[in-house]
């Protein structure tokens, strides 16, 4: 009967241990599920951010664009406006000849 109840008792401590085992194993799979989501978590976030980056980037160059295009476009049409304004001078000065001769 002793033996049984050693049995019995060592069984006990032999599923304890295990419980005890199989807990710290769980902790530890909970620990590295944590780390490797957090380390994915970071992965995201500097993909996003290089994304990001690359956007504005991206912006920054289409509006250099653009302003160069416009400013460009300025100029010519400040170009235009002054040989409208010399040959309307020019006229002007002749016209203004032209009167004073008496023609």
């Amino acid at each position: 009967m002793e033996d049984v109840i050693k049995q019995i008792v060592d069984a006990e401590k032999r599923a304890e241990e295990r419980i005890e085992r199989a807990k710290e194993e769980a902790r530890e799979i909970v620990l590295k599920a944590r780390e490797e989501a957090r380390l994915i978590e970071q992965e995201i976030i500097e993909r996003a951010e290089k994304q990001a980056e690359a956007l504005v980037e991206k912006a920054r160059l289409e509006g250099e664009e653009e302003a160069k295009k416009i400013l460009a476009e300025g100029e010519a049409e400040i170009e235009e406006l002054k040989v409208k304004a010399t040959n309307n001078l020019e006229r002007a000065i002749s016209a203004g000849i032209a009167l004073v001769r008496g023609g």
